[in-house]
């Protein structure tokens, strides 16, 4: 990590004091050279093959990397985290609202079986 520059989201960010809680269990302490609040910001830093950052698998494989960028997964520890959805209880409820619960209820056994799995 001491090697290359590294680049974070900004601490108030919920991801970042993820990363920083299991970078401190690893006994590593987190010390980017420039923070960002936005992810977008981070994978066009990471693209000039000069900084690195922890990033999401599924962000790092919707950009295309270059040759001289590569995503390296951690694998090690695994580790999951619970996540809530909260939205606003109408009646109506806003037709994108109710495709996304409909959605989100269609996968929530899945989650679960993943989550169990770790």
């Amino acid at each position: 990590m001491g090697r290359i520059p590294l680049c974070l989201l900004t601490p108030d960010m919920q991801n970042r004091r993820i990363i920083d809680r299991h970078l401190q269990a690893a006994g590593a302490e987190p010390a980017p050279i420039l923070e960002s609040n936005s992810m977008i910001a981070l994978v066009t830093h990471v693209r000039t093959a000069k900084w690195a950052s922890i990033l999401p698998a599924a962000l790092a494989e919707t950009f295309r990397l270059t040759e001289r960028v590569r995503a390296v997964p951690i694998t090690e520890p695994k580790v999951g985290h619970t996540i809530g959805l909260v939205v606003p209880e109408r009646d109506p409820t806003t037709p994108l609202v109710a495709a996304f619960l409909a959605e989100a209820r269609a996968i929530a056994p899945s989650l679960s079986e993943s989550i169990a799995a770790l």
